[in-house]
C-alpha cells in the first residue's frame, strides 16, 4: 500500500503584481464556449462540462466564501433527465448557500432564466446519520440535445464547521457574510484557519476547470497536487495572495473493478493554512477534552463491565465491546456540536446512540474512569491521507497511551461481533492522535496474512457411485472471522441454516451439511470455529475408463464469507490502479481423501511453489493406493495490491482457481478402454 502522495511536475506560473479580480463571463462568451464544445461524437458522452469555475475568498477568521459557476452541455438524451433538476446541497448549521442564477442556453442562442423563487428546499436523503443537511432543488425547462444549463451559487462557511459559543457569548461578525443559514455566527473548525480538497476528475468530460482562492498575504497557504498536473499561478493583489489552479480537457475517469479509492490515484489538490499535523493534533485534544467528564451512572457502568477482568487488556477489551454493542450507530443533530466535535459522553450514554466520533468519545471517557490514559483519534478509513494538513478524515477512534509511551488504537465502531480491538481490515491507516503535546501524522500497525487466517481441515470419502461424504472443521481469526461472525449473528440460531446451505453449495447443487457445530458468534473466548459433516451425490463424474473429481475441501465452504474478495478478481490482463481487497489473508487447507477400493489415481496436479511481493501459493498432493492427501496454503500480503504487483497476484489466484477445478483423474479397477 502506498503511504504517501505521488506528486508530479506542474506547470507553475508565479507573478507578484497587482491584478484585477476575475471578470464574470458575458453571455456571448458563454455561448461561444458552448458552441465550441462540440457534440457527442467528440466525447462519446451524454454531457460535457463546458466550464467548472470556483472562486474562494478566505477571510482572516478562516471562513471562506466560494462562488461556483458551472456550465454543462447536453450531448445525448441521457443527460436530459439527469440535468432536469439541479441540486444544491448545504448544511444550514455550518454554511449559508445563496443561489445566484440558473439559466438554460438554448441551441438556437436564446437564454431562459429560471426563477430562483421556484426552488424547493428539503432534507438531503439520509440513513443512520441525521444531521439536518438540506438541499435546494431547481427544476429547469425541458432540455434538448445541444442546450446547456448554467448555474451560479455562493456558499459561505464550511461543509463541517463550528458555531462560536465562548462562555455563551456570540461574537459580533464584521458583516452578515459570516453567518450560517440560521443567522448564527460561523467559526471554522480550527480558529483562523481554512482548508479544502479539490478533485480534478469527473464522470463526465470537462473542457475547463478552474479553482481560484484568495487569502490574506499574512496567512501562508500550503498546497500540493497529487496524481497529475495542473497549471498554477499566484498573484499579489493588495493585501491578498490569489492562487489559481486550472486544468483543461479532463477526460472522464474510468474506474477499474475493485480499485483503490479514486482519491488515491486521480488528480486532486489539497490546500490548508494550518501549519502542521502537530497543530491539528493539539486542536483535536483541546476541542474534545471538555466532553469526557463522566457522571456517577457512567462510573457505575464501568465498574460493572470490568469487575471480573484480571488484566489491563481484559479491561479495555471489555469496555471496547460494551461501547461497540451497547451504543447504537445513529446520528442526530445537536447543532453546534456536530462535525468533528464529539457529543458530551453523558448525552451519548443516556441516548445509547451516536456516530463513530461519539462512540469513540464514549470509550475514551470510560477508559479514563478505568484508569487508562486515553484520547480521541481521527482517521480516514481505508483511504490514504496526504501530507498537507487539510481535513482528510471520515472516522474517529480511540487510543490508550501505554506505560511505555506507545499508543494503542481501539475502534468501538468496528468491534461489534468482532474480537479485534482494531480492525484487521485497516492496516497502515493514517491517524492523527488528539494529544496535548501534539503528534505528527501517524499510521496504524500493519497486519501480516497470518493475522487474517482461515483454516480448513477435513477428511472425505468417495463412494464407488461417485458420492461424497466427509467432515471438515473451519477456524478463523481477524477479518475472515469477523465477517463470518457478523453473518451468523444476523440470523437466529434456528435460521442459520441459510448460511450453512450457502456453504454446502460450493460442493455441488445437491450438497448439504449436517451435524453442524458452530461457536456462538458472540462468544469471544477464542477464534471462531465450525465443524460439520457434508454429503453430496455425483461428486466424481465420468464413465469408462476414468472418473474426474475436484479436491473437496479446496471448494472452501464458507469462502463466500471469508475469501470472496479474492475470487474472480483476475479477469483484467493488467491494471492501471491498485486492487482493493478486504484485508491481507492466509488460507490453509489440509484434507485426506479416501477412494473406493481398486481406484487408481492416473493424473494429479503438480506441486505449486509460487511466491512474490503480493501473493504466494504452496500446494502439494501425495497419493497412495486408496488415498490422497494434500495441503494448500494461499497468502495475500497486501490489502491493496499495487498495479505493479498485480501480475504476481493474478498468477497466484489463477493457479489457485485451477486447483479448485476437476484436477484428479482416477481409473476404477475393472474399467476398460
Amino acid at each position: 500500500m502506498r503511504v504517501c502522495g505521488r506528486i508530479t511536475p506542474v506547470t507553475f506560473v508565479f507573478l507578484l503584481l497587482a491584478a484585477p479580480p476575475p471578470r464574470a463571463l458575458a453571455d456571448d462568451d458563454i455561448k461561444a464556449k458552448i458552441a465550441a464544445a462540440g457534440d457527442a461524437a467528440k466525447y462519446n458522452a451524454d454531457a460535457v462540462v463546458v466550464l467548472d469555475e470556483t472562486d474562494v475568498r478566505v477571510r482572516p477568521s478562516g471562513i471562506g466564501t466560494a462562488r461556483s459557476h458551472i456550465v454543462t452541455k447536453v450531448l445525448r438524451d441521457g443527460a436530459i433527465r439527469s440535468l432536469a433538476v439541479q441540486t444544491f446541497a448545504f448544511d444550514p448549521h455550518t454554511n449559508r448557500l445563496e443561489l445566484l442564477a440558473v439559466r438554460v442556453y438554448r441551441k438556437d442562442g436564446t437564454i431562459e432564466e429560471v426563477a430562483l423563487d421556484s426552488k424547493v428546499q428539503q432534507p438531503q436523503p439520509a440513513s443512520g446519520v441525521f444531521w439536518g443537511t438540506q438541499q435546494y432543488l431547481v427544476s429547469v425547462p425541458r432540455l434538448n440535445v445541444g442546450d446547456a444549463v448554467e448555474t451560479r451559487s455562493e456558499m459561505t462557511g464550511f461543509n463541517v464547521a463550528y458555531l462560536a459559543d465562548a462562555a455563551g457569548e456570540t461574537p459580533t461578525p464584521p458583516n452578515d457574510e459570516q453567518l450560517n443559514a440560521y443567522g448564527e455566527v460561523l467559526q471554522p473548525p480550527v480558529a483562523g484557519n481554512w482548508h479544502d480538497e479539490v478533485h480534478f476528475w469527473s464522470n463526465h468530460p470537462i473542457i475547463e476547470k478552474r479553482y481560484r482562492v484568495r487569502v490574506p498575504k499574512d496567512k501562508p497557504l500550503q498546497h500540493e497536487i497529487y496524481n497529475g498536473e495542473l497549471r498554477v499561478g499566484a498573484l499579489l493583489e493588495g493585501d491578498d495572495l490569489v492562487y489559481t489552479f486550472e486544468k483543461k480537457d479532463i477526460a472522464p475517469f474510468k474506474d477499474e473493478p475493485a480499485m483503490e479509492p479514486r482519491e488515491n490515484v486521480a488528480t486532486k489538490l489539497l490546500l490548508a493554512t494550518l501549519p502542521s499535523w502537530e497543530d491539528k493534533s493539539r486542536w483535536l485534544y483541546a476541542v474534545s477534552e471538555p466532553q469526557f467528564q463522566a457522571d456517577d451512572a457512567i462510573r457505575a457502568k464501568v465498574a460493572e463491565v470490568i469487575k471480573d477482568c484480571k488484566s489491563d487488556e481484559e479491561k479495555y477489551t471489555a469496555l471496547n465491546h460494551w461501547v461497540a454493542e451497547d451504543i447504537r450507530y445513529a446520528g442526530t443533530s445537536r447543532g453546534m456540536c456536530e462535525g468533528y466535535t464529539i457529543h458530551d459522553i453523558k448525552e451519548t450514554f443516556h441516548d445509547r446512540a451516536g456516530v463513530c466520533k461519539d462512540k469513540a468519545g464514549m470509550l475514551v471517557g470510560m477508559l479514563r474512569v478505568a484508569g487508562f490514559d486515553s484520547y480521541l483519534v481521527m482517521t480516514m478509513a481505508r483511504q490514504r491521507v496526504d501530507r498537507i494538513p487539510a481535513d482528510q478524515f471520515n472516522h474517529a477512534v480511540s487510543c490508550i497511551r501505554q506505560p511505555d509511551g506507545t499508543l494503542l488504537l481501539l475502534d468501538p465502531t468496528w468491534m461489534p461481533k468482532s474480537r479485534d480491538n482494531w480492525s484487521m481490515m485497516e492496516p497502515l491507516q493514517h491517524v492523527v492522535y488528539g494529544l496535548p503535546e501534539g503528534k505528527e501524522l501517524s499510521q496504524s500497525p500493519d497486519f501480516p496474512p497470518e493475522l487474517n487466517q482461515a483454516t480448513w481441515t477435513g477428511a472425505s470419502v468417495i463412494a464407488a457411485d461417485g458420492g461424497l461424504s466427509g467432515s471438515f472443521t473451519f477456524t478463523g481469526n481477524g477479518a475472515p472471522e469477523t465477517r463470518l461472525r457478523r453473518a451468523l449473528a444476523g440470523y437466529t440460531p434456528a435460521d442459520r441454516e441459510h448460511i450453512f446451505d450457502e456453504a454446502a453449495q460450493r460442493l455441488g447443487a445437491a450438497a448439504h451439511l449436517s451435524d453442524v457445530q458452530c461457536m456462538d458468534p458472540v462468544d469471544f473466548s477464542g477464534p471462531i470455529s465450525l465443524s460439520a459433516k457434508v454429503a453430496t451425490a455425483g461428486f466424481a463424474v465420468g464413465g469408462n475408463p476414468h472418473r474426474y473429481l475436484k479436491l473437496p475441501l479446496l471448494q472452501a465452504p464458507l469462502a463466500e464469507r471469508t475469501l470472496a474478495d479474492l475470487l474472480d478478481k483476475t479477469a483484467p490482463k493488467e491494471r492501471k490502479y491498485g486492487l482493493r481487497l478486504w484485508a491481507t489473508r492466509k488460507a490453509s487447507f489440509e484434507e485426506t481423501l479416501t477412494l473406493p477400493p481398486g481406484w487408481e489415481v492416473t493424473k494429479k496436479p503438480d506441486p505449486v511453489d509460487l511466491d512474490g511481493p503480493s501473493a504466494a501459493l504452496h500446494f502439494k498432493l501425495d497419493s497412495s493406493p486408496g488415498q490422497v492427501h494434500y495441503t494448500c496454503e494461499l497468502s495475500v500480503k497486501h490489502w491493496i495490491i499495487p498495479a505493479t504487483e498485480y501480475a504476481n497476484f493474478k498468477e497466484v489466484m489463477d493457479k489457485f482457481t485451477e486447483l479448485t477445478g476437476r484436477v484428479l483423474v482416477c481409473k476404477p479397477e475393472g474399467d476398460r478402454e
